[in-house]
């Protein structure tokens, strides 16, 4: 099993995967490129025992790419057009998203901090990032809470209209964003992230064996993959 990896690994790899899934090409070299970048969010997940997460995604992504890839690419009809269309675009954003879920599920806001000072980051970019990595885990919680209580009363049931159901569930949703947006931005000022100077951290990151090794992955795969001109014009 792989050791914790650092936040500044899943960065990089999240900005190596980004540009050679949405930037790349689907033929030839590059195909092998972009099945070795779509297998990394695939054994992150699998490394975190996420594995139903973990096989939607594989069959999702392997659907999306072999369409994509081997079979509507000479059929031309316009329903099977705009299956291409889709299954293309899930076939490049899908790595990423994922990558960029696993990012904020298996980061700290302290460790994100901390990676980020590491890497002299300005404050003022540092700031909104950390405030979003709790922002949204948090609205996530807030509407299933809110789904919940609407259960509860039977406002869910099919009988209701649903532009009443929506007011219920979207009402609540921004009062309750509202307050969080104002609780995380006093929470930023209690511990003290808008002031200069050098800050203490209680949370240790570092480089593992992995992480040189995830690196060398990527470093490698943007180095060809810039030699053989992967990038689209």
């Amino acid at each position: 099993m792989i050791k914790k990896i650092d936040p500044r690994t899943k960065l990089f790899l999240l900005i190596v995967i980004n540009i050679i899934m949405m930037g790349g090409k689907i033929s030839g070299t590059f195909t092998f490129f972009r099945i070795i970048m779509a297998m990394i969010p695939f054994l992150l997940m699998v490394n975190e025992k996420w594995y139903r997460k973990a096989a939607m995604y594989f069959v999702l992504y392997a659907y999306s790419f072999s369409m994509e890839r081997y079979i509507l690419t000479n059929i031309q009809t316009t329903l099977l057009i705009i299956i291409l269309f889709t299954t293309g675009m899930i076939s490049r954003f899908l790595a990423s998203a994922m990558m960029a879920y696993y990012l904020m599920k298996t980061t700290t806001v302290s460790e994100f901090v901390t990676a980020m000072e590491k890497m002299h980051i300005p404050m003022v970019i540092v700031i909104p990032f950390a405030v979003m990595f709790r922002f949204f885990p948090t609205i996530k919680e807030e509407w299933h809470d809110i789904r919940f209580a609407m259960k509860m009363r039977g406002i869910l049931t099919l009988k209701r209209n649903p532009f009443d159901t929506l007011e219920y569930a979207l009402v609540p949703l921004f009062m309750s964003i509202s307050k969080i947006a104002e609780e995380l931005s006093a929470a930023s000022m209690a511990k003290c992230l808008t002031v200069k100077g050098k800050r203490t951290h209680i949370v240790e990151i570092g480089f593992s064996f992995f992480d040189f090794l995830l690196f060398s992955i990527g470093i490698f795969e943007l180095g060809i993959f810039s030699f053989f001109g992967g990038i689209v014009a």
